[in-house]
């Protein structure tokens, strides 16, 4: 397959840029015109026009073949060592089990609404507590199954979110948090499930806290929690006695002291994630492992002992994000995943014959979950790559072997017509150590844009790495439409402002920082320009979540390179551009849950993206506004996220015409 031309034979000098006003700007210029009228639900300003009424046959044919994948994630191991699994039956997900690879599927859950998590009981393994939701996730029950007769016992009802619990070795309590106390706050509560008449105990929370669970002590007296703290890269976690309520902070352990330097105070630990280790005594931390006065760049996971203070890191020197960890009951094994550049490396400790290795054999994409079976001699993973919906493997030490439990299914898309993205690194505007700092990009549809011959193919810049995300490269089968279909060649570069390389490469898109990450899609536009096969002409800009105001800054910055933006994600993201500087047409998709309210005393919605699409047509800019319920990383069901491709797909034919 072609490749793209090196980055070496590209040239991108500093590019303009344009400050943008804040959104206050916005509204202010809102309010200073003359107020119109109310308008109806029909108004062109403010109704959706791009509907899938409103979808050309030959834009949205083949479409809906895309949209039936079907992934399946693992859940949690039974005690017989077959699988829980979740994945969709119609258009709910459900638990399924597994009792052997490639088996039939046996479907357990059989709720209205969707299956968001379980676990199962440990050691008996004749039941599990699933959390149920018919709300998108705003609220979520606890149902614990029991698998001899399938009956289901409701634990906790009403409009609360009731998290996925964690069991206690006893096998009858359970501890999760709850927004019971407060919607904004996160509380951790304890159940008997033999007698969930009694309800749930607090344990532990208050007023503008929120806390999060990480286990139970070995003999079921302690639960080891984590605590958001504001500003702080993950949890303060600590102990909380159950008898007591008391709750003991850990703390790390004090540096040892000189003459010339003070001793300093001790620290409250952070952790991403955090789990009692296999010993009994110590834990197995996820986080960053800052020393007084240096902080890491990368997440790490370090052993800490919190009865003598040792302290030490289990994968010393890494220069990727651990992401996931599991160790086997009886300790021998470790096995973590890492980021590299996108995609997982799974990766194995044997403790006892102190060797690691790399688990080779397993697809190349993005590994979600990672657990040992009660006997430690299995590990159980879920794996998405870029041509696959997400399916479950099981892994051996012993013997090295990889086995394929489940087949996930891409409805009626024929997998050769699937593009695989190619890695690109491009030079952006800025310098490193004297020399161009070089950007990462994921290229969908390069060898057909390249072969000999074929048309210059036109070009969508995706957007989902700045402000914490990162782009990878997972099963995504609206981008294979795209590219199939339309023709596109989908370019999806993680500008400075993305996970994944490192804390410092975050702080690049910080606060006034965020123009660089526009400026750097600036220099992406110039290397495009230097490639072979590609419609220059007809490049257009999708920000997707949290990048989507910086798609519209891209927009109004470099208009003149670009034919459109499409802008989709929650509409109280700042800033946003003026409309004066916006002279292309744009999609403006604002993705709220279905319970936000409406202003109808307005003259239009009183989301930004409504009031933007409303000035930028006043002043003679085509801008499509449409509101659509759900969220960009779990839409409420397959009728928002139908409804949002339709949308893109309409807006993108029209102007390829």
């Amino acid at each position: 397959m072609p490749n793209f031309k090196s980055e070496a034979s590209a040239h991108a000098g500093a590019l303009p840029c344009v400050a943008t006003p804040t959104l206050s700007a916005v509204l202010l210029m809102a309010l200073l015109a003359a107020q119109p009228r109310v308008a109806a639900a029909t108004d062109p300003v403010t109704a959706p026009e791009a509907t899938a009424a409103g979808v050309e046959d030959t834009a949205a044919r083949g479409l809906e073949r895309y949209q039936e994948a079907r992934p399946a994630h693992f859940v949690d191991w039974l005690a017989d060592g077959s699988l829980l699994i979740a994945t969709r039956f119609g258009d709910t997900r459900q638990i399924h089990r597994l009792r052997a690879p490639l088996g039939m599927r046996e479907q357990l859950s059989f709720e209205h609404g969707e299956v968001q998590a379980a676990t199962a009981r440990p050691y008996g393994g004749d039941a599990f507590v699933y959390q149920s939701s018919a709300d998108g996730g705003r609220t979520g029950s606890l149902r614990l199954l029991r698998l001899a007769d399938h009956s289901v016992a409701t634990l906790t009802h009403g409009g609360f979110r009731d998290d996925p619990p964690l069991f206690a070795h006893d096998g009858q309590r359970i501890a999760f948090s709850s927004n019971r106390a407060s919607n904004a706050d996160r509380a951790i509560y304890v159940l008997d499930t033999g007698d969930p008449s009694a309800g749930p105990r607090l344990v532990a929370g208050g007023t503008g806290e929120r806390w999060r669970v990480f286990g139970w002590s070995a003999d079921d007296t302690r639960l080891l929690l984590g605590r958001e703290s504001a500003g702080a890269d993950g949890f303060e976690l600590g102990f909380v006695d159950l008898q007591t309520g008391a709750i003991s902070p850990l703390q790390l352990p004090v540096a040892a002291t000189t003459r010339a330097h003070r001793a300093e105070p001790p620290r409250t630990l952070r952790a991403r994630d955090a789990r009692l280790a296999p010993d009994g005594h110590g834990l197995l931390v996820l986080g960053y492992a800052d020393q007084p006065g240096a902080s890491a760049d990368f997440v790490t996971l370090h052993y800490l002992d919190p009865g003598t203070g040792e302290s030490r890191e289990l994968v010393p020197g890494t220069t990727h994000d651990v992401e996931l960890f599991d160790a086997s009951a009886d300790g021998r094994y470790l096995a973590y995943t890492i980021n590299d550049d996108g995609v997982s490396r799974l990766m194995l400790v044997d403790q006892k014959a102190k060797l690691e290795s790399v688990v080779g054999d397993v697809p190349v994409g993005i590994i979600h979950s990672l657990r040992f079976d009660p006997t430690g001699t299995r590990l159980a993973l879920s794996v998405e790559g870029a041509l696959s919906p997400e399916d479950v493997y099981v892994y051996e030490p012993a013997t090295q072997a990889l086995t394929r439990w489940s087949a996930g299914e891409r409805g009626l898309t024929d997998p050769a017509t699937l593009f695989s993205p190619q890695l690109r690194h491009f030079p952006t505007w800025d310098r490193v150590e004297g020399q161009p700092r070089v950007l990462s990009a994921f290229v969908y549809g390069a060898g057909a844009a390249l072969a000999p011959g074929a048309p210059p193919r036109p070009v969508l810049i995706v957007l989902r790495g700045a402000q914490g995300a990162q782009f990878r490269p997972g099963y995504d089968p609206f981008l294979q439409y795209l590219v199939n279909e339309l023709h596109f060649v989908v370019v999806a570069p993680n500008v400075r402002g993305a996970s994944g390389y490192g804390r410092s490469f975050r702080a690049l898109g910080d606060g006034a920082l965020r123009e660089d990450a526009a400026r750097d899609v600036g220099s992406l536009l110039a290397w495009l320009g230097l490639q072979d096969g590609l419609d220059r002409e007809r490049t257009f800009v999708m920000g997707e979540g949290a990048p989507d105001d910086l798609a519209l800054a891209v927009l109004a910055q470099y208009g003149d390179r670009l034919q459109g933006a499409i802008a989709a994600g929650p509409p109280n993201v700042p800033p946003l551009p003026s409309p004066v500087t916006i002279r292309r047409p744009v999609l403006l998709a604002a993705v709220t849950p279905a319970s936000a309210p409406e202003d109808s005393a307005v003259a239009v919605p009183s989301d930004p993206f409504a009031i933007l699409a409303f000035r930028l047509r006043s002043a003679g800019t085509s801008a499509r506004y449409v509101r659509l319920s759900g969220d960009l990383s779990g839409w409420e069901d397959s009728a928002g996220r139908d409804a949002y491709e339709l949308a893109v797909t309409d807006f993108l034919a029209q102007l390829l015409r």
